[in-house]
């Protein structure tokens, strides 16, 4: 899809306060990079022996013990109310190893991440690991890509996080009771199960299976996803490189942009939008970029 110029300029003026309502501090997310690359985790063990039981119901290795301590450190010294809990599977088709299917050895422990809410004054960013296998080869990991898509991670996370207060704010609710209210808002979370749903929300979803948006069309997840994928292209070209492989439609961008590109093919609408958000976050580090040169002159 290649969106003109004209219509740039038409949506990224409707998007640009929710842009700035949702983007993660740029103090919490450097101060989180810092936490993560000086925990220097990756150096402790992490293989499939020793994943083991910390509490009654989660899994973890002494390497991300660390790096869950190193976080919640950062987010207290950061003065935030983040809380972060990780876990590493005991699913053992997921052990990274180098035949790994899904493309992932040997930078990317990552297996998921989520957003969970408010929980007692604190808000939950959940993160879980693949452990690596007995032949994964410790020296052919390079650490700062590893730092990198843990961070991103946590952002797109931070994005919900941001999300989640902006409504609690416009709303003049709490931040508890928008997060309930969340739950049972078919934009913002899948319905994959309607009875569940009903359960849970007393009340049937409003739309029929067909025309409920998929995950990826999800207002609050095209959000997030663009911001994480226009960190990614940023760690890869300047920001002109990035803005001028968006409006060409390059086939060198792979990772969520080409995801979206791929599974929103015949849902133009929620297309445009993730490109155009993408283009605005690109659009003003360039921006920030210019304005720091012509400071410094």
């Amino acid at each position: 899809m290649k969106i003109t110029s004209r219509q740039l300029r038409k949506i990224i003026k409707e998007e640009i306060y929710l842009y700035e309502s949702t983007a993660p501090d740029k103090l919490i997310t450097s101060g989180i990079f810092q936490a993560i690359r000086n925990s220097k985790f990756w150096e402790m063990p992490h293989k499939e022996s020793n994943v083991d039981l910390v509490d009654d119901s989660t899994w973890s290795t002494p390497a991300i013990e660390i790096l869950m301590d190193a976080l919640n450190d950062a987010a207290k010294d950061l003065n935030t109310d983040l809380y972060f809990i990780l876990s590493v599977t005991d699913d053992e088709l997921y052990t990274l190893g180098p035949d790994d299917q899904y493309g992932g050895y040997p930078n990317n422990w990552m297996m998921r991440g989520q957003y969970r809410g408010p929980e007692k004054g604190k808000h939950i960013v959940w993160l879980e690991f693949r452990p690596v296998a007995d032949d994964y080869d410790i020296n052919a990991l390079d650490p700062e890509e590893l730092v990198k898509i843990i961070s991103r991670t946590i952002n797109h996370e931070l994005v919900h996080y941001n999300q989640l207060k902006s409504q609690s704010a416009k709303k003049g609710i709490s931040e508890e009771e928008a997060w309930e209210e969340l739950q049972c808002d078919p934009n913002q979370i899948q319905v994959t199960d309607p009875e569940e749903w009903e359960k849970r929300c007393g009340r049937k979803p409003p739309e029929t299976v067909p025309g409920r948006p998929g995950y990826l069309s999800l207002h609050n997840e095209i959000d997030a996803f663009a911001y994480e994928a226009s960190e990614h292209l940023l760690d890869e070209y300047t920001p002109d490189e990035a803005l001028d492989l968006i409006k060409r439609r390059d086939s060198k961008i792979k990772g969520v942009v080409g995801d979206y590109r791929k599974y929103l093919k015949d849902d133009r609408k929620s297309l445009e939008r993730f490109l155009t958000k993408l283009y605005t976050n690109i659009k003003k580090v360039q921006e920030e970029e210019t304005q720091s040169l012509a400071h410094s002159t």
